[in-house]
């Protein structure tokens, strides 16, 4: 049997939970008609590729039959497509730039579709170098909702084009938006702690009270430190620095008036979140859990928190994530606001990991306008109201933490951090100024330089004047 006992459970609990009390609303999404496209277009056998990365060796785009009732769906989608407009959905097992390179110069087809990183797209220059079609060119309302909300075309708008979109209804592969930030209950409740939905509930979720957490949560008595337990951990990769920075508001990278992307982690918003995170590493009220997987620790209990990107807790994204690790329940919460943070302001982002479709500059416009508004439609048996009743259900414990995923996906923005030197300075320097080696006002001011050179040479010198 494929499920994980812990997806077991979440489908049982899903009907003991309490349906009462207010819930975080999401950002609406726009309404899109379900019914069946009325183009009667005959594609002559045309073979439709779609290139896709995968997590943990898991392909969402092309599930084994019999695996999870939505990849049964998205089969059945595929099958409908290819019948109502005689062509072939042919799902290739990975994207590869260096092969669409190749035979993009040789002149023919690699796919009509790829599914990769915004990194492996933006920092190659790809999409500024014309090697992508703009989806804004196409026959498509991208202000459906069917195509992603505003983030992501957000993250694919070039010289006023948009560039990326997902498939929203589909609900795989996930919006992957950071930091997530999870919580275990077991370990709240042992140490006698508010549950952080409750908090939120009560607009005491705050960075105040995340300390007091910390604090509580804190049992360094076994000689093995490798045994102690903490409220949380950062890890060789931001995510804590991050949930901190956007949760007061803070942005590395703004667009000026005139749609230039600017160096923007030199305010003092930005200065307070890291002196926050290195506030609570100095009094080793966390611990650095080095290794970015540092699910071990969270899931046997030595851990009340743990973030990443979003994608690590879902079932769908691969075998390491944390429903196939965690034997009881977990929790999906975002991070606690900050003394800057304004109501409202998106606290995620898409980011350098986020991935989104993109259509190849030889690929066909014309098909992809025929055929992506009709494949793209919630799938099988859904409507836009209840295409994520099955997605809710047998991912998630309960539905404030549906709530504050979708929150999570939805309620984002994107972060141009893709446009910077963050692969390479950035995340190391943010990590090290939570540990205390490196001066963070100083930090901060000596990036300037370096950040805004790659943000002009990636995406401002590109403008067009």
């Amino acid at each position: 049997m494929r499920r994980t006992f812990s997806l077991i459970m979440a489908f049982c609990m899903v009907f003991i939970m309490c349906s009462c009390g207010s819930q975080p609303e999401a950002e609406v999404i726009p309404q899109y008609d379900s019914a069946d496209s009325d183009s009667d277009a005959d594609l002559l056998g045309y073979e439709y590729k779609i290139a896709a990365i995968t997590h943990g060796s898991v392909y969402p785009l092309n599930p084994v039959s019999g695996d999870t009732a939505r990849g049964d769906k998205l089969l059945q989608r595929y099958k409908e497509t290819e019948e109502k407009f005689n062509c072939k959905i042919d799902i290739l097992d990975g994207s590869d730039i260096a092969t669409f390179l190749a035979y993009y110069a040789a002149n023919m087809k690699y796919a009509d579709l790829m599914f990769n990183a915004i990194h492996q797209v933006i920092t190659g220059k790809y999409l500024q170098n014309g090697y992508f079609a703009p989806f804004s060119d196409m026959d498509l309302d991208l202000q459906s909702g069917l195509f992603g909300p505003p983030a992501v075309l957000e993250a694919g708008n070039f010289n006023g084009d948009y560039y990326s979109i997902i498939a929203y209804y589909w609900g795989f592969p996930a919006a992957d938006t950071v930091p997530a930030m999870w919580f275990n209950p077991r370990v709240i409740s042992n140490y006698q702690q508010a549950s952080p939905h409750e908090l939120d509930e009560q607009g005491e979720w705050t960075w105040a009270t995340f300390e007091k957490m910390c604090e509580a949560i804190h049992d360094v008595s076994s000689p093995d430190e490798n045994m102690r337990t903490y409220a949380m951990a950062y890890t060789n990769l931001p995510y804590l620095e991050l949930g901190a920075l956007y949760s007061n508001g803070a942005r590395a990278v703004t667009k000026d008036e005139s749609g230039r992307l600017v160096y923007s982690f030199n305010d003092q918003k930005t200065i307070e979140a890291l002196e926050f995170t290195n506030g609570l590493a100095e009094r080793d009220l966390i611990c650095n859990g080095g290794d970015r997987q540092n699910i071990e620790p969270f899931v046997e209990n030595r851990r009340a928190f743990y973030m990443e990107y979003t994608h690590m807790g879902l079932s769908d994204e691969g075998t390491q994530n944390l429903s196939y690790k965690m034997q009881d329940a977990y929790e999906w919460i975002y991070f606690p606001a900050g003394p800057s943070y304004v109501p409202g302001t998106p606290r995620t982002a898409y980011s350098f990991n986020s991935r989104f479709f993109y259509a190849p500059a030889n690929s066909d416009q014309e098909i992809h306008s025929i055929l992506l508004p009709f494949m793209f439609q919630p799938l099988p048996g859904e409507t836009v109201d209840t295409w994520q009743d099955d997605f809710s259900r047998t991912t998630f414990f309960t539905n404030e933490s549906f709530e504050y995923f979708k929150i999570l996906r939805d309620d984002t923005f994107f972060d141009y951090l893709v446009y910077s030197s963050f692969a390479g300075d950035l995340e190391a320097k943010l990590v090290r100024m939570t540990e205390g080696t490196l001066s963070i006002a100083e930090t901060l001011e000596s990036m300037e330089s370096k950040m805004q050179s790659t943000l002009d040479n990636l995406y401002n010198d590109y403008l067009i004047k």
